[in-house]
């Protein structure tokens, strides 16, 4: 059912991503199994649900908002979501943002840098989502070499 979510891609048995899911499909996500719901959408970001941290912890799940500034990517964010996942592994998560972009690049970098997949099966995931455009593969490059002994 979590394939009804809007751009919605699974990356392991533990690990969803898509867009911005409706006020009505919390509680179909907490049914699908999601402990923990984690955000990088800004709070003004298109399709952006004002109370939704009150709503995913109302449906009795653990909510982190990570508000990433789509034209604006920081390596701070990018950490502070690497920090989130790596306290995370035990749990089932849905990362969204308003189109699954921001997102799609975020787990690109998670799956090469923290879970060292290969690099071709963490960039067809994303590419599966989106094309990052000139901004995104900036922000690409500049945090792969910034880890680059821990990808080696």
């Amino acid at each position: 059912m979590l394939n009804s979510l809007k751009n919605y891609l699974q990356i392991s048995k533990t690990l969803h991503t898509s867009a911005q899911p409706s006020l009505e499909q919390f509680e179909m996500i907490k049914n699908c199994g999601v402990d923990m719901v984690i955000n990088l959408a800004q709070i003004n970001s298109p399709g952006a649900i004002e109370n939704e941290s009150q709503i995913v912890t109302s449906n009795m799940m653990d909510y982190i908002h990570i508000p990433v500034d789509f034209n604006h990517p920081t390596s701070t964010e990018l950490e502070s979501f690497f920090n989130t996942m790596n306290q995370s592994v035990n749990k089932i998560i849905l990362i969204h943002c308003a189109y699954n972009w921001r997102v799609s690049c975020f787990i690109y970098l998670y799956q090469l840098i923290e879970n060292r997949i290969p690099e071709k099966d963490a960039r067809d995931d994303m590419l599966k989502i989106w094309n990052p455009d000139e901004t995104w593969e900036s922000f690409i490059k500049i945090n792969l070499s910034m880890y680059e002994n821990k990808i080696k």
